[in-house]
This record gives structure tokens, sequence and C-alpha cells, in this order.
């Protein structure tokens, strides 16, 4: 059932509702969300695209947004446990952050890792404050990337460690025509404190985009976007699955019964990757997609316009859909009905 005439009105202030979509505005280009447990706050990434892209923080109840990275920092401090090779934080003006992933943590304290392909190809660990009045960010190191990677999603693994997938070589000129011919470009990545990063076999994929895993942390969920797949992969070698979708398929999100939330577009690589201007409408899609049985679920959907570009993925907070699109400095708020699958 389509939600598109059912979405929530925020009443944000200089966020009025247009073409039929309410919103919660003030962020820059967010690919990607992190709500913190127990709290009304998410974290939200921010692409550079020509202008420094800081941290944010997402106040749910006011729709307030702040810079959280490096505005109000506390000082950095090194977890030695992480690699020897950053010993200094991210260049605020460079780096350019895209998927986050939030280990939960005691004490108000909790492990935030981060997608950057600005400064640097690495993933960047922060330890998440928030025992204050707000959230504050420490970064505490990174773990850098291979030559010929472009890490676009994190999630993290039970116990310790992470996964992390690469959209395509950033060096290689003809990346986008090999994407938009279907051919391999991205990867996964585990990292662990004992053995490192060591590549997922069997993992490669066109278009590495979104991750996640099955709340037992056997199944690894990675979207192969320009090949238009969820790819499943078992962490213990058992044999890979594709799941074809009829979208290209962007951040993955699991939900409480198995089943992801999947962003996307209706369109081509090759017509995404030749826009140029500052606006590049395609028609796009929010759905749940049901990793064992194939099913899959539109939720919303939209046409794609100068106000939504299009949409790259969506986190479930109570009974709200926060998505994130390609646009103007906004999410997209919709409610959101769980039918007992």
């Amino acid at each position: 059932m389509l939600l598109t005439a059912l979405l929530l009105t925020l009443g944000a202030v200089d966020c009025p509702p247009r073409g039929g979509l309410q919103f919660l505005c003030g962020l820059g280009a967010t690919e990607e969300l992190a709500p913190i447990p127990g709290t009304r706050w998410m974290l939200a990434s921010n692409l550079n695209v020509g202008a420094p892209a800081p941290l944010l923080v997402v106040d749910r109840d006011s729709r307030r947004v702040r810079p959280v990275y490096p505005a109000n920092a506390l000082p950095p401090k090194r977890d030695v446990s992480l690699p020897a090779d950053c010993q200094a934080p991210p260049d605020p003006t460079r780096m350019s952050t895209d998927g986050l992933a939030l280990r939960a943590g005691r004490g108000g304290i909790h492990r935030l890792h981060v997608a950057n392909h600005g400064d640097r190809q690495a993933v960047e660990l922060f330890d998440v404050d928030v025992r204050g009045a707000r959230p504050r960010l420490r970064w505490v190191g990174c773990v850098p990337m291979p030559a010929g990677t472009l890490p676009n999603a994190v999630a993290v693994l039970p116990g310790e460690g992470f996964l992390v997938i690469s959209f395509h070589d950033p060096a290689d000129p003809q990346a986008w025509d090999r994407m938009a011919r279907g051919e391999d470009t991205g990867r996964v990545f585990a990292w662990q404190p004992q053995t490192g990063l060591r590549e997922m076999a069997d993992s490669r994929m066109s278009g590495g985009n979104g991750l996640a895993l099955s709340r037992d942390g056997r199944e690894v969920y990675a979207s192969a976007w320009s090949g238009s797949r969820l790819v499943v992969l078992q962490r213990d070698g058992g044999p890979r699955r594709e799941i074809i979708l009829p979208f290209l398929p962007d951040n993955l999100h699991r939900l409480d019964d198995g089943s992801l939330l999947v962003g996307g577009q209706r369109t081509t690589a090759r017509a995404v990757g030749a826009c140029q201007g500052p606006h590049c409408p395609q028609p796009w899609v929010i759905a749940r997609v049901d990793p064992r049985t194939g099913t899959v679920e539109t939720l919303i959907e939209g046409p794609g316009s100068e106000v939504v570009d299009y949409a790259c993925g969506a986190v479930l907070v109570g009974d709200r859909l926060y998505i994130t699109v390609r646009g103007d400095r906004r999410l997209v708020v919709a409610p959101f009905k769980n039918r007992g699958r």
C-alpha cells in the first residue's frame, strides 16, 4: 500500500510541505542516519559537495539540526586497538561522510563508525558521549581502506569489528561505465582487531552500496546498486544468494521482523552517473524486502523532482520513517504501519 498521501505534518519552520511531501530541513547532503538508542537524537552523515561537510545531529522532538563534528567535539584520543596508520583526525575541510553504523555502549558512551571518502578512504571511528545536554563526538582512530576502494556503508559485527562495503575504484575513470554494464566494481571487507581488514569471500558485486546483518550476525545483506540485486552472504562461508530487485538498491536497514528497509531508484546507473547539474530527478522507492523469501513491498515512492531528486534510504524510529534523499537539505518523514509480518 502506498503511503504518499498519508505523510506526517511536521510544521517545521522554513520547511513547508511541497509536492505532497512533508520534511525535516536544515541538513546537508545526508546519505545515512544513525539513531542513538534511548534518546531523541539521530546522527547524520554529510557528503562534501564543494564545501566543508560536518557530521550532524538531529533532534527529532524539536526538529533542530546542529553540527556535531568538528564543532562541539571532544579532544581526540586514539584507541590503541585501532591501526596506527591514522595518527590524526580527518581534515574537516575535506572529509566527506556516507554510511554510518552505531554500536550501542554502556554508561552513555557509544561507538560510531563512519565511511569517509573525502580527504582519505577510511572508516573513521568516534566515541559518542550522550551524558550531557547534547551528544558530543570524540575521534578515536580510523581503519584505512585498501587501494582501489571507496567506502560506502558500514555495519557493526556482533562482539567487535565491523563490515565495510566498497562502491568502486575511485581512481578508475571507467568505473561508472563498468557499473552501467553491470560489471563488478565493489566488494565487502570485514575488520577485526586481531586480523585487520580482509575481503569477504565471494563478495564482489556491481556498485556495492548498502550493508546490513541478520539479527544473529550470520548473514550479510549487501546492495549491488548497479546490479539491481540484494546479495546475501554467509559469514561461515556458505553459498551466496542473490535477489533481483525492480530498482537500484541503495541503503539498507534491518527491521525487527528480519525484513529490510531498502531505499532505491527506479532508473539506470547510466542515468544517475550522467547527471552533472544541481538536480538529478529520478523515480524512487522505499521498499520492504524479505531476504528469506525475496518478496518486495513498496512502502512509499515518488516520481523525482527538484524538491526530492530521489531517495537514498530510510530508518525507522518508533512509528516514523526518516528518509534520506538527494535534494535540497532535507529529510522526508512518513508514518510506518507494521502489518504484522
